[in-house]
């Protein structure tokens, strides 16, 4: 299974107005969420490990977990904690930006005892998806991180920093802590901010280039309009454009990418067969590009709609028969 360790939280998204008051439309979301949920919609089966207030928005969390079949543990679904909010504005490219409201909240507090009692539960867990909020907020990140190190079988990790500069205090503690994440995983999921800000002033091709064979794992560049490219540790490069569908916003893009190519490697058995250890399987050139062509459509498709509203498999086969 995929298990997700992340954040859930509620996005409230500004609406275009003229007048002097803001309104907002309200949606679950989160990157881990919305990962976890953009893989279950894919038909593979998912557990989002995080911890959720018992407050009215963890409550409406719970919810859509419940709906979208996605697995979860109910020993982290009745925190004392608020829930973790999120205010995003868009800009003329339909990009959002956002405020967070994270202090003390649920998803942050979450420690490593918990985090491997739940990844115990799991016994075919073989490739889980870190980073975002939780990995940059004290005092859950650290036990993240911890537990991953702790915990056997170790499953496959597959990295997506989703750097979020206005919640780090702390520039330096946060690089450091990247660092230690990206030795733990197999595949990193970079956009071209997220590597503005870990090593500014640098070519993000040449970088990620340089950053694969350092790690000796695949990095996928996300570019945007411009598309993605696959670089393997052995030097090896897969590029994809974009499939181009009016835009309506673009949360949840790279969630949604994120969430559709795990479960399509997940079909496949590249983390590994049932009563195996996990262990990531050879990612030939082919592979690489039908999964990056997967990917971007569920992206393009979730973009298609307000908020982070991922495809289910049926949509996607549909929109790629099209093309």
């Amino acid at each position: 299974m995929i298990g997700v360790i992340g954040e859930a939280l509620i996005d409230f998204i500004s609406k275009p107005s003229k007048l002097a008051t803001a309104s907002f439309d309200s949606h679950v979301g989160g990157c881990g969420l919305n990962a976890a949920t953009a893989a279950s919609l894919q038909g593979s089966p998912v557990g989002f490990i995080g911890k959720l207030s018992k407050d009215m928005f963890g409550m409406r969390v719970l919810d859509h977990l419940v709906e979208n079949q996605v697995m979860f543990d109910p020993a982290l679904c009745a925190a004392q904690q608020p829930s973790l909010l999120a205010f995003a504005s868009l800009d003329e490219q339909k990009k959002a930006s956002y405020a967070f409201y994270w202090k003390n909240s649920a998803p942050v507090s979450l420690d490593k005892d918990e985090l491997l009692a739940v990844m115990q539960e799991h016994t075919d867990l073989r490739v889980v998806h870190i980073g975002s909020l939780v990995l940059a907020l004290e005092p859950g990140c650290h036990a993240i991180l911890a537990a991953l190190k702790e915990y056997e079988p170790r499953p496959i990790i597959f990295l997506d920093p989703n750097v979020r500069p206005a919640v780090i205090d702390d520039r330096q503690a946060y690089l450091e802590r990247m660092q230690e994440a990206f030795s733990l995983a197999s595949l990193i999921k970079l956009s071209d901010e997220d590597l503005a800000y870990l090593h500014p002033h640098q070519d993000v091709k040449k970088l990620a280039r340089k950053l694969a064979a350092e790690y000796s794992a695949h990095i996928i560049l996300t570019l945007g309009r411009g598309g993605s490219i696959w670089f393997t540790a052995e030097g090896g490069e897969v590029s994809m454009p974009i499939i181009d569908l009016p835009v309506i916003d673009t949360v949840g893009a790279g969630d949604t990418f994120s969430g559709a190519l795990l479960s399509y490697l997940h079909e496949r058995d590249c983390f590994g067969s049932d009563g195996a250890l996990p262990t990531l399987g050879e990612l030939d050139e082919h592979l690489i590009k039908d999964a990056l062509r997967w990917a971007s459509a569920a992206s393009a498709i979730n973009c298609s709609r307000r908020g982070c509203d991922p495809p289910t498999k049926e949509e996607v086969q549909t929109l790629l028969s099209s093309l």
